[in-house]
């Protein structure tokens, strides 16, 4: 059995400066500061048993809660790197959602986009508030859990998923979310919604192969890490 209070631990110890240094938002770093620290004080202060992670992967639910506390803020810092703007926006905020996705599965992954954005438009808005986007990214997340938790990720396999995923985020992107910006910002013209996805097309297939091609990065180098220790 293994102890995860180190790692946790490294957790905060990293992303305190980034917020300070990189963000030098108040708000933001007032709220990440506020989650990361309650959840290194959840580590501490649940009994130990609690925050066992035994040897066939099964996490408790203490130790989920923490990761996905970590995953939101991460998210959140992302999204404040990579501003969105009504036609474009190629991001990596769904890096720590992957990660929530193959550790914690599905549910966990949609809460972590659901939350992440619905946390982000209230406190730093970038336009109006659209509850159907976060719907489109709450998708997103459960169709990456569906793909990559408790599944086979060995050799191709891995990259048969990560195309899956990619898929997955090309279709809930070019149409889901297209329709919901449609709705928001409109676009002249009896066909404005299929004038806005085809718009949308290069944005959507370059977020796609992003998603394609980093994936099995995350899973070799962070995923399979975190799961080691």
């Amino acid at each position: 059995m293994l102890l995860i209070d180190e790692s946790l631990t490294d957790c905060g110890t990293i992303l305190r400066p980034l917020l300070h240094c990189i963000l030098k938002t108040e708000r933001l770093n007032a709220f990440l500061h506020t989650v990361i620290s309650s959840s290194l004080w959840c580590s501490y202060t649940i009994e130990k048993g609690d925050f066992l992670m035994e040897r066939n992967n099964v996490y408790s639910k203490s130790y989920k809660l923490v990761l996905a506390a970590i995953m939101i803020a991460l998210t959140l810092i992302i999204n404040r790197v990579f501003p969105a703007t009504p036609v474009y926006h190629i991001s990596v905020d769904f890096v720590p959602v992957f990660i929530s996705a193959v550790i914690l599965g599905p549910v966990w992954a949609a809460l972590t986009y659901g939350i992440a954005d619905a946390i982000g438009s209230i406190l730093f808005p970038v336009g109006p508030f659209n509850p159907g986007i976060t719907f489109t990214l709450i998708l997103l997340g459960l169709a990456f859990g569906l793909i990559f938790y408790n599944k086979d990720l060995s050799g191709k396999r891995l990259w048969i998923r990560s195309f899956m995923a990619a898929l997955a985020a090309l279709v809930i992107k070019l149409f889901g979310t297209t329709y919901f910006l449609y709705l928001t910002f409109g676009a002249p013209g009896e066909n404005g919604y299929w004038a806005y996805v085809v718009s949308r097309i290069p944005n959507c297939v370059i977020f796609a192969a992003l998603v394609f091609v980093s994936l099995p990065v995350i899973q070799r180098v962070i995923v399979e890490r975190i799961a080691k220790r």
